[in-house]
């Protein structure tokens, strides 16, 4: 099992917020992003503020990921600038699970002194975490504060998942050469079938055997 990379230590967080900016290794996103064939461009990078509140730790700030991922249709390599925003708030587990509500509710006022109310669009990109919650793809999606609320373990912040969830949310799951017709417009273009008994259209790019054709024809039938 891989060592976490992006750790920080509570202990850390103590004597106030603490920024910190790690370079995403290309054999990490190579490792991390493999579910959805990715192949990197260069290291990347993910800036996060970490802040302590009570039990719970706020983590705002946003990756930055330059890499490919294949064409649906031709599997030639796409490629895609990911800038993901990261929100999180992290209650320690197990201990402050009978204390959840009231720790939120702190966590909250805290967030929106510290960070501003604005943060709150970036939860709803980590939809991914409905499975932790108990709930399917037919419920209902969850809600900001929900998407954005998870937990932690002992005395370090290890932001390693994190980090990979929030950078396959923004992956496109069919992703398309840009210089290729849209599934709709593939189709439109396609010729309408005639009525039964009626010639069907020839497809352009047979024309040149069917003038090879109708010469050798011409040919036998002179002999």
């Amino acid at each position: 099992m891989e060592s976490p990379s992006f750790v920080v230590r509570l202990a850390d967080l103590e004597r106030g917020p603490r920024t910190v900016t790690f370079t995403l290794s290309e054999a990490w996103l190579t490792r991390e992003l493999s579910d959805a064939q990715a192949v990197p461009l260069a290291p990347g990078t993910a800036t996060v503020e970490l802040m302590k509140s009570g039990g719970t730790v706020i983590v705002r700030g946003k990756a930055d990921v330059r890499l490919t991922v294949p064409c649906v249709v031709t599997l030639d390599p796409v490629p895609f600038e990911l800038k993901p925003e990261i929100f999180l708030e992290l209650s320690r587990e197990p201990e402050t699970y009978g204390k959840a509500p009231a720790a939120k509710a702190g966590a909250k006022a805290s967030k929106d002194a510290a960070f501003g109310a604005g943060a709150s669009k970036a939860h709803a990109k980590a939809r991914g975490r409905t499975e932790r919650h108990g709930r399917g793809k037919d419920d209902d999606e969850l809600t900001a504060e929900e998407a954005a609320t998870d937990t932690y373990k002992g005395e370090e912040i290890v932001l390693d998942g994190f980090f990979r969830e929030f950078l396959l949310l923004e992956i496109p799951p069919y992703p398309r050469r840009s210089d290729l017709p849209s599934a709709e417009e593939s189709l439109s273009s396609r010729p309408l079938a005639g009525p039964p008994g009626e010639a069907k259209p020839l497809d352009p790019r047979l024309a040149p055997l069917l003038g090879l054709a109708n010469r050798l024809r011409g040919e036998r039938d002179k002999e």
